[in-house]
């Protein structure tokens, strides 16, 4: 069983500032290999996913020169257009620090982690942004990991639900998605039994 403690949040920290805080993010994890992270190519999609996530959550990190400033601003016109009485009352990138704590039946782990939200109703709800070209988005969540991301955020931040709004460029069509975090989670166990500091109980 996981448990969460010591949980810190921390508001209008710029990225730069997140990255050097102490604990590992679900980024890591997924992308880790022996520890090391593998070079990851950046795809024009990535650069316009972005984009569209800087315009709706961080308008410090917005490049007005890129060529991605124009797509990634239509797309963000879009989702707006339709959560756009939502979004406002939403708290934007939330950084949250904790220690995870796995106990099994003689040992227990411990682990340093973090996160950084897009958006955060306090108590409620987690919701991540995502662009993407894939038309599957249920096999998109799963292949990507995503709802073991939200599930992580929704346990750092105590919120009762998940959700992700993904838009897809090639349908041009924005989804809420509610993810189910209600039950345990085999990766991020699996992390923090490999990742964590171990204790005998």
């Amino acid at each position: 069983m996981i448990t969460y403690k010591n949980i810190k949040r921390y508001d209008d920290i710029e990225f730069r500032d997140y990255l050097a805080m102490q604990g590992l993010s679900n980024s890591y994890l997924k992308s880790e290999v022996n520890g090391i992270i593998p070079g990851i190519q950046v795809t024009d999609n990535m650069k316009i996913g972005s984009m569209v996530d800087a315009i709706l959550t961080d308008n410090k990190r917005i490049d007005f020169a890129s060529p991605y400033y124009e797509t990634g601003r239509n797309i963000a016109k879009k989702i707006l257009k339709e959560f756009g009485d939502l979004i406002p009352k939403f708290d934007k990138q939330v950084n949250f620090t904790a220690d995870i704590e796995l106990e099994l039946e003689w040992y227990k782990y411990s682990m340093p982690t973090k996160g950084r939200l897009d958006w955060l109703i306090p108590k409620q709800a987690v919701i991540d942004l995502k662009v993407t070209k894939s038309t599957n988005l249920n096999e998109l969540i799963k292949f990507m990991g995503y709802d073991s991301q939200v599930w992580h955020y929704s346990r750092i931040a105590q919120a009762k639900a998940a959700f992700l709004i993904v838009h897809c460029i090639k349908k041009n069509t924005t989804e809420l998605i509610q993810v189910d975090v209600s039950g345990p989670n085999k990766f991020w166990e699996s992390k923090v039994e490999k990742h964590g500091t171990i204790y005998q109980l």
